[in-house]
């Protein structure tokens, strides 16, 4: 039944991270992964904060949300592939900028959840 749960949930999460790619058909910059990722490290830190209290008794939908949606949602894969065109193309400081950007704001985004998660719990 968990496969059930991660299987609807990642088919949400990766419409949402489908809609989002686009984003970037206007610049070289890769908006939409950034904005998924940063979308993603909120929500992780919010509801995985309200899962200790509310999930508990129904961990089923705590791994579609978390394992499903939100892994679907994010892509580090992604992220590590465009940093690796930015090297190829010698934009040096566009991947420094946008790898500061992603794990920055990925980190204070997930603070940012964890304490709006808190108030909730």
């Amino acid at each position: 039944m968990q496969y059930l749960f991660i299987f609807l949930g990642g088919a949400f999460g990766a419409l949402l991270r489908y809609g989002l790619s686009f984003i970037n058909d206007s610049s070289s910059f890769p908006t939409g992964t950034l904005y998924a990722n940063l979308i993603g490290a909120f929500l992780m830190g919010l509801l995985g904060t309200i899962a200790v209290k509310y999930f508990k008794n129904n961990p089923l939908l705590k791994k579609g949300i978390t394992t499903g949606f939100l892994g679907a949602l994010t892509t580090f894969s992604t992220f590590q592939f465009e940093l690796l065109g930015f090297f190829e193309q010698g934009a040096y400081a566009l991947m420094i900028t946008y790898a500061l950007l992603s794990y920055l704001l990925g980190i204070l985004f997930c603070y940012i959840g964890v304490k709006l998660g808190g108030h909730f719990s």
